[in-house]
């Protein structure tokens, strides 16, 4: 009788597409951030993820010097009145009967030496974050960092913008 009911459970399983490991790279999907501009919400502002440890895995994928980026990224243009706001998901899955807590964001300015400055983020009542843009015109290159469950899992994301006059 239990040789039956384990043959079933692992027949739904395997009919429904899902396994009894979880597939990391799917679930840090559910991390990328929505950027968009508080003028132009339908704005989006493009992030790429440079990092992550997760899972047991950790990789810290390629993160450009900020010349490097500028020349090679295409940059969304903003206001110096403008503000940008994150929306990130609050409580991630993690396999199939595990949910995470989002911990932490920071976000920081990657300045032309390779250090970074941090940005402060106002959470908003909606559940958003948001920031002022730089007050002077220029290009700017972001790292925006989510911790998940006490920093066990982290995922980090760069993204620039060019503010006008």
């Amino acid at each position: 009788m239990m040789k039956k009911i384990a043959v079933a459970i692992l027949s739904l399983v395997l009919l429904s597409g899902c396994s009894l490991f979880s597939d990391g790279e799917r679930e840090m999907k559910q991390t990328i951030p929505e950027i968009t501009l508080k003028s132009s919400p339908n704005t989006e502002i493009k992030a790429t993820r440079c990092g992550f440890t997760w899972l047991g895995a950790t990789t810290k994928a390629y993160l450009p010097t900020p010349k490097e980026f500028f020349k090679d990224e295409k940059l969304v243009r903003v206001s110096k009145m403008d503000q940008v706001r994150v929306a990130t998901e609050n409580e991630v899955r993690m396999g199939l009967f595990k949910k995470v807590d989002l911990d932490s964001m920071q976000l920081s300015l990657v300045l032309d030496s390779g250090e970074f400055e941090q940005v402060a983020l106002m959470e908003r009542d909606d559940g958003r974050w948001e920031f002022s843009v730089p007050q002077k015109s220029g290009k700017y290159m972001y790292v925006l960092e989510e911790r998940y469950q006490n920093g066990d899992y982290e995922v980090s994301y760069y993204f620039g913008l060019e503010i006008n006059e």
